[in-house]
């Protein structure tokens, strides 16, 4: 039986302030063999997967949480562009882009700290695909997004079975 971990901004900001430190500890320093590598057709390589996570540090996660604390559920939350960070970071170095993605998650963590506190947790937004959600939805969501995209990342590279 597997137990249902609750949100809580001091969890959340565990996992989101140690990913961009997994990533580059996971990544740099790899022969482009390794980062340009995906699953196979329709899949991503450990490099889109970081500028992906990028675009979205960029224009999403506090982007939104602004919204659902300044409007409420009046406002619909803008859908995201999943691939958009494909084009704005083409020909960006992998460690550009882990830069990058450092940065901006520290600012994103400062700004987190100043907007929302334990009791914003439970107003109210909606979402364009899942409707009502609550902000302690997004931020779970933004903790288990960083998780599967990394485990995405490892699934990448064990799956480039002929160049080991």
């Amino acid at each position: 039986m597997s137990a249902v971990m609750e949100f809580s901004l001091e969890t959340g900001r565990a996992i989101l302030r140690r990913t961009p430190t997994v990533l580059r500890e996971m990544l740099s320093g790899l022969a482009d063999d390794w980062i340009a590598s995906d699953e196979g057709a329709g899949t991503w390589s450990p490099y889109q997967v970081v500028g992906h996570l990028t675009h979205v540090e960029e224009c999403d996660w506090i982007d939104r949480t602004r919204v659902i604390l300044d409007h409420g559920t009046a406002h619909v939350l803008e859908p995201v562009d999943r691939e958009a960070g494909f084009t704005r970071f083409k020909g960006w170095s992998l460690d550009e882009l882990l830069y990058r993605f450092a940065t901006i998650r520290t600012s994103n963590l400062e700004t987190l700290a100043a907007l929302v506190g334990e009791r914003d947790l439970e107003t109210r937004g909606t979402h364009p695909t899942f409707g009502e959600v609550t902000l302690s939805q997004l931020l779970a969501t933004w903790v288990v997004h960083d998780l599967n995209h990394t485990g995405q990342i490892e699934i990448g590279r064990a799956s480039c079975r002929e160049r080991v």
